[in-house]
């Protein structure tokens, strides 16, 4: 496997591990994975389907919102240029039309143009690895010691970073053996390890899994109110630590209202962390849905959802309505939508203007219309978020991270039960 990873799946992992570094002080031991990482942030921030010319002030906002500073952004942006991925001149930046697979792609050939460390690399093949499965923490770092000769000295300190830094998620089971797993172990291939994690709950617990996964089947995208409703906060938890369910946060002034994915809604072809490396289509479907449930007609709710994405994938532009100026910011700051006043003539043959919201990154498009094909979003009641403008959003990993932190500061076994599980095939 150690020459087996493809491009897209290692740029996909490049990226995870950059946006786990973010929250690192001292980032030097995975320093150019770093680097690689940030330039494809920063590709995918700027970039559309179709090549365009963006200003440098349109370009520093846009990287901003990939949290990419000012600083930071010089280099990278030098970066890119070396790698003939866009060109500069009077008016701004021109990009290249590039898909998500592309931009994965190219951050794969800027990583390995950076002369990568052999730790470095080998962080890329942990991932996959326990992406699969957990792992014995000896069992892969011995793995991995002899794959890429790396002495005992240094691979203490290679286990040591990835755990500190976030990068493997870590399941202490006794005091002499510890699992490595990541949060990606449900994004394909899931219906065994439902089976397996369901083995280890309680009749109760089971039934109501059964329950809210038929539930969820049937649906795109819930609220986070509306899984409560069938299953208790304390089992949500549990499996949305170890990655069994997607959280998406959307926020404004006024409060935060939680979207429920499935992970392998997104991964129909291939693997969801590849289609969707950049939580773009989970941001997507996420603010769909509240444009649905919380949007007053009068003022645009979202009613034909399959017939308006199929619109926006052809290449037309929707509305004009009040809400697109408000409940679709988070999509225009990751440049996903173009948002902008406009005129349009209506179904009546009437000339109305107001806002109007064309689709930049076409596969995104396509990977959320998959999902919500799939299922069926129904209009559900939101009332813990006021209709307005929308403007945060925390991806999955990150909402995942925190659940799973608060988890193992009140019992370090909370979930120890459902990863053994996942580990051995069967229930303990």
């Amino acid at each position: 496997m150690k020459n087996n990873i493809d491009n897209k799946t290692k740029g996909a992992w490049i990226i995870h591990h950059a946006g786990k570094l973010q929250t690192v002080v001292n980032v030097s031991p995975f320093e150019n994975l770093n680097i690689a990482g940030k330039a494809g942030m920063l590709l995918s921030a700027l970039s559309t389907t179709n090549q365009i010319t963006i200003t440098h002030e349109k370009a520093t906002i846009l990287a901003q919102e990939a949290n990419i500073s000012s600083l930071e952004l010089k280099g990278l942006v030098n970066i890119l240029k070396k790698h003939e991925l866009i060109d500069i001149n009077n008016f701004g930046i021109e990009l290249l039309g590039l898909t998500t697979s592309a931009t994965l792609e190219h951050t794969a050939k800027i990583f390995d143009n950076q002369n990568p460390k052999t730790t470095e690399i080998a962080s890329i093949f942990l991932s996959e690895k326990i992406s699969e499965a957990p792992y014995k923490k000896k069992e892969i770092l011995s793995e991995i010691s002899d794959l890429y000769r790396i002495d005992k000295f240094n691979l203490k300190d290679f286990g040591k970073n990835i755990e500190n830094m976030g990068i493997v998620d870590i399941e202490k089971v006794d005091d002499t053996n510890t699992l490595y797993f990541n949060g990606n172990l449900f994004n394909r291939k899931d219906a065994n390890k439902i089976y397996q994690v369901i083995s280890t709950l309680t009749h109760e617990e089971q039934r109501q899994l059964n329950d809210f996964n038929n539930f969820l089947d049937e649906m795109a995208c819930i609220e986070k109110a509306a899984a409560l409703k069938i299953i208790s906060e304390k089992l949500f938890s549990k499996i949305s630590s170890i990655g069994m369910l997607d959280v998406n946060v959307l926020s404004n002034e006024q409060g935060e209202v939680a979207f429920i994915t499935k992970p392998s809604s997104f991964s129909k072809y291939s693997t969801s962390n590849i289609d969707d490396a950049f939580d773009l289509a989970k941001a997507f479907v996420s603010s769909l849905t509240f444009g649905m449930t919380k949007s007053h007609y009068k003022r645009g709710r979202i009613q034909m959802i399959d017939k308006l994405l199929q619109a926006l994938i052809r290449g037309q532009t929707v509305g004009p309505v009040d809400a697109i100026g408000q409940d679709y910011k988070i999509l225009e700051l990751k440049h996903v939508v173009e948002i902008k006043r406009g005129e349009k003539v209506n179904f009546y043959g009437n000339r109305c203007s107001g806002w109007i919201m064309k689709l930049l990154k076409k596969d995104v498009g396509e990977l959320a219309l998959q999902a919500i094909s799939k299922g069926n979003i129904s209009e559900q009641s939101l009332e813990l978020l006021p209709s307005a403008v929308v403007n945060k959003y925390k991806n999955p990993e990150i909402t995942r991270t925190i659940t799973r932190k608060k988890l193992n500061e009140r019992s370090p076994k909370a979930t120890n039960d459902m990863i053994m599980a996942l580990r051995t095939g069967r229930g303990i």
